[in-house]
């Protein structure tokens, strides 16, 4: 059975690394990959535990744990899955601005590294400096930049 435009579409822009694609085909098939990141995000945020449970004044299973924590564990997957695709749209990007494809897993990794001293330095009981989670999300942003600089405004390279 033949796979559909659409379908092949799909797979060519987010699950394979050949290929060569334009600048504004980048920023169109970016959108979908990081808009649904960011809103995951935001949610994640909004129900994220604030504190500590105190088990003296709360059930030892709660509801509304456990659907927090299930979200949680759902949003870690779903940002892998979004980080793959804009791999893959970045590479086909870098490829056709004449540059190593491989650079296109710079960007998630960098956020993904910030996200994680985000996460440590709290729990790190003073070991991790409360500056490297700065510099870490300075770094982040800066390589961001780059990355949308780079692939948004660069002219193609390609013989």
């Amino acid at each position: 059975m033949a796979e559909s435009p659409r379908a092949a579409r799909f797979r060519f822009l987010y699950r394979e690394t050949e290929g060569f694609i334009g600048g504004r085909e980048w920023a169109l098939a970016s959108a979908a990959p990081v808009g649904v990141a960011l809103v995951l995000t935001v949610i994640a945020l909004a129900v994220a535990p604030d504190a500590p449970r105190d088990l003296a004044h709360e059930a030892f299973i709660d509801p509304l744990t456990v659907a927090r924590h299930a979200y949680l564990i759902v949003y870690a997957f779903a940002l892998i899955l979004c980080a793959v695709a804009e791999y893959f749209v970045s590479a086909k990007r870098f490829a056709d601005r004449g540059r190593p494809p491989a650079l296109a897993g710079l960007a998630p990794f960098s956020l993904l590294i910030a996200g994680a001293a985000d996460w440590y330095q709290p729990r790190s009981e003073g070991t991790m400096p409360e500056g490297f989670v700065y510099v870490f999300a300075a770094l982040a942003v800066a390589i961001v930049a780059w990355n949308g600089i780079e692939l948004g405004f660069g002219a193609s390279r390609r013989r």
